[in-house]
């Protein structure tokens, strides 16, 4: 059955079936959404994760935003920074939903330092102190410890205030609408005491600024991809209208995926989101070698019937072997446990599947409805292609052992990369997030913490002396550790209330010995919880189990982790078994990412390697060819990788994502190059004329697809968001390196590989396969 003439023939039914399936499907559009949530990356079979949600069942996140104020002249107790936080006080109620907020604004003093000073509360009305008063209450602030550990730099010039809401829906609409109000309310207030470094920052903000950057990206970056790429297609192709139909072709797979996306349910997130750019590019390198070869024909005077069908003859192999591999590398990313990368995965697989449906059934009609009154002649890329042609056949030894000098160089290179991960690289060095994380580092020196849980087993049983020992145990251990600056916990608590209960006599800070005291402790301390913002629960309703927060600063994933392990391994060995100790918080899961994802990455590779490498056996009929495909495929991103590792050696789970995806994705070059070469050896050509024939037909369409390609993933270096970036530094250069194997590498290799296996002596006179003219070259 001729394929590529049933599709030239039926070009018209074909079209507008796939135009009425298109309609259809892309009626999803209006269903996509974003979500922009943080803890999308996660993974979601990991083992702690079930622990950390039953946590949140008991202990819900609070909804609150930080306020972070910084004195320049380096102390915070002046006139308008203190301003600046009781302006905070006055219009809080502003923000959306918002019900408090507790700073040293409103920070009660303790028993003694009230009895001292005659008042409840650190500052009285702002208005009314001298710049004595101000020295006084500086000193006294700096001395208290718990304000210093929590909401007061150590140096005195920066404060934190905590702004609490209560929203009444968890609908991402309402989440976007408060963090929207809290940024007006900061913005305010910078312009009024503009003296003072103000900033927020909170979980609903940090979606709010990542759904802004995805909605540029997608409104903003897509539409520059797309017109850059079909510029570039029109210079090099010479043609406009040419150009336009790969867009054509294109945009209308970027539909298809974006309505199938939408008709499943599933949200676009951030990583994710650029999917329909990858597509954008896949579907136009389709484009372009079915157009590249059909001028070809043109140019050798067949009619366009007979040169779009020798042009879907010749590509229908390789565009579809490439779209299997292509598939195959996306879907490896479901190995991946993590929703934001199967997503990925999943949404490019889909696309790659459009593209190619929609290049065989509705291109085929565009291009003969083109009229050819002028033949476009392709610019500069054809007399590239005859000058590396010749270098090949001319060099060949030369380039084969230079270049595998070059790549075993850089292949060595590559145990220099690290596998390491830090979240907040995600974040725009710039924005509020990242300013606030780096000084609560570097002046409070509680930027993260682990959390863990522990479960009494009985209503009530957290005051019961047994478990208060355990606990004050536990608690008592850490404060030990030298890379622990601050346990909170609730036996700490209760000492506290039971020295302040006895006059402030430090014989009396230890737990209570009355269990209906320590009841009477911790009902005091849920109605004060209430009305402080910045006091967290560290018991659940039912008082049966207790949260314990460990503070610590600077700690890479490595540190965070070895810290985890020796609390695990004091609780396990110290703790009584009739107590259940869970861990609560996702640090524990952001700092397990490089362990759970590079190894789920690592297992969803080889598994796309080898289903690959199979594709290219069968697709090829070639053992030989099939086993030499695996050099041109893995050698490029191997290559870069080791350049990598010399320069830069850190390698997160996200970039090492665009090892899988990467091979899928230059495939596409080599197989054409591959599937040529083959055809001009099956009619008699030796070695020599087959990769002068095989450089001919494909050389220039794989040009322009690269170059097309790499522009596509180039621009997104200026995305606003760091996956983007990711892939514009790492996808680049994998895919100009390809290019350069496939045309200097692969048919010396070939060459090389062919005359030692058949022992042929090199070809003396040049030829054509047959079918082809001297007027292709």
């Amino acid at each position: 059955m001729d394929i590529a003439r049933i599709l030239v023939e039926r070009r018209g039914l074909l079209a507008v079936l796939t135009l009425l399936v298109s309609v259809a499907v892309g009626w999803g559009v209006t269903k996509t959404s974003v979500d922009p949530r943080s803890d999308a990356i996660l993974p979601e079979d990991d083992r702690l994760a079930v622990e950390v949600e039953e946590v949140l069942a008991d202990f819900p996140r609070s909804r609150s935003a930080l306020f972070t104020f910084i004195a320049p002249d380096g102390d915070i107790f002046n006139r308008e920074a203190l301003g600046a936080m009781e302006a905070l006080h006055v219009r809080f109620g502003e923000v959306q939903s918002a019900v408090a907020v507790g700073s040293i604004v409103n920070y009660r003093l303790n028993a003694v330092d009230e009895l001292v000073y005659g008042r409840q509360y650190l500052l009285p009305p702002i208005a009314s102190l001298s710049d004595a008063d101000l020295s006084v209450i500086r000193d006294i602030a700096l001395a208290d410890e718990d304000l210093v550990k929590s909401q007061l730099a150590r140096g005195g010039d920066m404060a934190l205030a905590v702004l609490k809401y209560r929203p009444g829906t968890d609908q991402l609409s309402e989440r976007l609408d408060i963090a929207r109000s809290v940024a007006v309310l900061r913005d305010r207030l910078r312009e009024d005491f503009p003296g003072v470094e103000i900033y927020s920052l909170g979980e609903d903000l940090f979606e709010l600024d990542s759904y802004n950057a995805q909605m540029k990206d997608r409104n903003n970056l897509a539409p520059l991809v797309a017109l850059a790429t079909t510029l570039l297609l029109w210079v090099c192709l010479n043609s406009l209208v040419y150009a336009l139909c790969t867009l054509v072709v294109s945009f209308l797979a970027i539909i298809l995926t974006l309505g199938t996306v939408g008709w499943s349910g599933f949200a676009f997130n951030q990583i994710s989101n650029m999917g329909p750019l990858v597509v954008l590019t896949i579907a136009m390198a389709h484009g372009i070698h079915i157009i590249s070869i059909y001028l070809q024909g043109l140019h050798e005077g067949r009619t366009k019937t007979d040169a779009l069908e020798e042009s879907l003859r010749l590509n229908l192999q390789p565009v579809t072997l490439a779209t299997v591999t292509t598939g195959m590398g996306f879907l490896s990313l479901n190995y991946c446990s993590s929703a934001g990368i199967y997503g990925f995965g999943n949404a490019v697989a889909l696309g790659v599947f459009w593209a190619y449906l929609v290049t065989l059934t509705l291109l085929p009609a565009i291009m003969l409805w083109v009229p050819t009154r002028r033949i476009p002649r392709p610019l500069g890329v054809r007399g590239m292609i005859r000058a590396v042609s010749n270098l090949v056949t001319s060099r060949s030894n030369s380039l084969f052992w230079g270049l595998s000098v070059a790549i075993i160089v850089c292949l060595a290179l590559l145990p220099l990369n690290k596998v390491d991960f830090d979240r907040f690289e995600f974040i725009d060095k710039d924005s509020d997030f990242h300013r606030v994380i780096t000084a609560l580092a570097e002046k409070i020196g509680n930027d993260q913490s682990l959390v863990y849980a522990i479960d009494s087993g009985e209503y009530y049983g957290i005051a019961n002396p047994e478990f208060m020992l355990e606990i004050e145990r536990f608690a008592d251990w850490l404060e030990e550790q030298p890379d622990v600056s601050l346990v909170g916990s609730y036996v700490g608590m209760l000492k506290n209330l039971n020295k302040a209960e006895n006059d402030n006599d430090e014989a009396w800070h230890k737990l209570p010995e009355d269990n209906l005291q320590v009841i009477d402790y911790l009902v005091s301390y849920q109605l004060v919880q209430e009305i402080e913002p910045h006091l967290e629960p560290i018991f659940d309703p039912e008082y049966t189990t207790v949260r314990v927060v460990v503070g610590t600063s600077n700690l890479s994933n490595v540190e965070l982790l070895n810290l985890n392990r020796r609390i695990e391994a004091w609780y396990e060995a110290n703790i009584s078994s009739d107590y259940r100790v869970l861990h609560g918080s996702n640090s524990i899961l952001y700092a397990r990412l490089n362990d759970t994802i590079s190894r789920q990455l690592l297992e969803g590779f080889t598994v796309s390697f080898i289903l690959i490498t199979l594709t290219m056996l069968i697709g090829l009929r070639s053992l030989r060819y099939g086993l030499i495909s695996i050099a041109p495929n893995l050698l490029p991103p191997a290559v870069v990788f080791g350049v990598w590792g010399l320069f830069v050696g850190q390698l997160s789970p996200y970039i090492l994502m665009l090892f899988s995806i990467s091979i899928g994705l230059v495939v596409d070059d080599s197989v054409h190059v591959l599937s040529k070469y083959i055809a001009a050896r099956k009619a008699g050509e030796q070695p020599d004329d087959a990769v002068r024939y095989s450089l001919d037909k494909a050389g220039s369409a794989i040009t322009i697809t690269t170059a097309a390609l790499a522009m596509g993933t180039f621009i997104l270096v200026f995305s606003n968001t760091y996956y983007y970036q990711n892939v514009a530094l790492m996808l680049t250069p994998i895919i100009v390196v390809a290019l350069l194997l496939d045309l200097l590498f692969l048919p010396p290799l070939l060459v090389k590989l062919d005359r030692l296996l058949d022992r042929r002596p090199p070809a003396q006179t040049g030829g054509e396969p047959a079918g082809s003219s001297s007027g292709g070259r």
